[in-house]
């Protein structure tokens, strides 16, 4: 059965309000629960960017914003075609303030941890800025997209779209003989910059019959059945994405559009280009 997962309902009242702030910082409102949350859709009216607070929902979703918290760390815009696109930077020492001093974190961290046993479906649209490098030494990370175990689990992510140096590389984490164990599954080359690369991913967290696809511009490029991810907790896992790097002296911006998760099957959209 299809797990439904719908937040948006509290938020279309307020649908006035985020457009006519959404020239400046706009103000956060009051979500049902209680929490001061914004809807990113609603507050993305122009080409400029728009500051996400700490809190604020897309696509269905609520997300918490783990970054620096200045004014260009997360923010919402319009394309020329009014696509809403998600803008993450990071300069050299900003991080959320639970990170240590090691290491540049601007990210937004979905609400919705799912449990063992679903199939579960991500897709996004993912934009490197140009402009910058990105090490590629052993000792350095530069995260796009991770799927990390429950909330208190301080292990590395057990799905990574990660670029090193000039490649884009897909990293799967499992258990073996107790501990964390890593497998690179994919690597593009030379990835594009300044360019929309579309990603589905569809994945299951099991010891014996997890699975693992990957579609990168509409081509399959893992397929993979055995063990993935960490299941020595109740819970599978929850998604995060922007940028979370290694400290690095250069500043860095990359953009998302269309992103989704869900356990609804996407196997339409993983046939599409960029």
């Amino acid at each position: 059965m299809t797990r439904v997962f719908n937040h948006r309902a509290g938020y279309f009242s307020c649908a006035a309000l985020l457009f006519a702030a959404a020239v400046s910082f706009p103000q956060e409102v009051t979500y049902a629960n209680g929490r001061l949350t914004l809807d990113a859709d609603a507050s993305a009216a122009s080409l400029a960017v728009t500051p996400l607070p700490d809190n604020f929902s897309y696509n269905d979703g609520e997300y918490g914003n783990q970054s620096a918290r200045k004014d260009y760390s997360v923010g919402a815009r319009r394309s020329a075609n009014n696509n809403l696109v998600l803008r993450f930077e990071v300069r050299p020492g900003e991080r959320a303030g639970f990170d240590g001093e090691d290491r540049d974190r601007s990210e937004a961290t979905s609400g919705i941890s799912f449990p063992k046993g679903e199939v579960i479906w991500n897709a996004y649209r993912v934009k490197i800025a140009d402009g910058f490098s990105i090490p590629s030494d052993e000792r350095s990370w530069f995260i796009v997209g991770q799927w990390h175990g429950s909330k208190d689990d301080k292990r590395s992510p057990y799905i990574a779209a990660q670029v090193e140096g000039k490649d884009l590389v897909f990293l799967r984490r499992y258990i073996q003989d107790g501990k964390p164990a890593s497998s690179e599954m994919y690597r593009m080359h030379d990835v594009p910059r300044d360019q929309w690369l579309n990603i589905v991913i569809e994945h299951k967290v099991s010891s014996t019959d997890g699975l693992l696809n990957i579609w990168l511009n509409g081509q399959q490029v893992v397929k993979f059945d055995g063990p993935v991810g960490y299941w020595d907790h109740d819970e599978a896992g929850y998604w995060k994405f922007g940028i979370y790097r290694s400290r690095h002296d250069a500043d860095a911006v990359v953009e998302y559009r269309d992103v989704v998760t869900t356990t609804d099957n996407l196997s339409k959209r993983a046939t599409l280009t960029n």
